[in-house]
């Protein structure tokens, strides 16, 4: 049972620090947000991506603007906690790769059977002569073919 009161403090101080650096990330950044560490002096950031550790490099003063506010109105909690976060810090964890990897030259795709075969019964209504030997050399072809799938 002594596990479960230091849980809820780690739990408490966790949603206080991803409160602290939502309040002030834009909220378009959130979801790259993907863990905060909350040490007793310094909350660390963890991004999921590249362009959000530098959007928020580049306006870390607004960040710290909406994080004072949010300090302000939850100072007690923070204090209880014994989480003041003097500095903060931002880094970069890469999901892990998935498993599988398309790799071009590993197997071949399958081929789809077609689901119609082609027969020589179309109606060829071709009106230039060359376009209308075409269509019957193609004619041919499939006959030809049908004939050696059959043996």
């Amino acid at each position: 049972m002594e596990l479960l009161p230091d849980l809820k403090y780690k739990l408490n101080r966790h949603a206080l620090g991803n409160g602290l650096a939502k309040a002030g990330l834009k909220e378009s950044l959130h979801k790259f947000i993907q863990n905060v560490i909350c040490e007793d002096e310094k909350l660390t950031i963890v991004f999921n991506h590249n362009m959000a550790k530098f959007e928020f490099e580049h306006s870390k003063e607004q960040f710290l603007e909406g994080a004072r506010k949010y300090y302000k109105a939850h100072a007690k909690e923070f204090e209880s906690l014994n989480f003041i976060p003097k500095r903060i810090e931002a880094k970069v964890e890469f999901k892990e790769k998935d498993a599988f990897k398309f790799d071009p030259l590993s197997a071949p795709t399958p081929r789809n059977e077609p689901k119609k075969k082609a027969t020589p019964s179309f109606e060829n209504r071709a009106k230039d002569q060359r376009i209308y030997a075409g269509f019957e050399r193609i004619r041919e072809v499939i006959k030809t073919q049908k004939g050696e799938q059959n043996d």
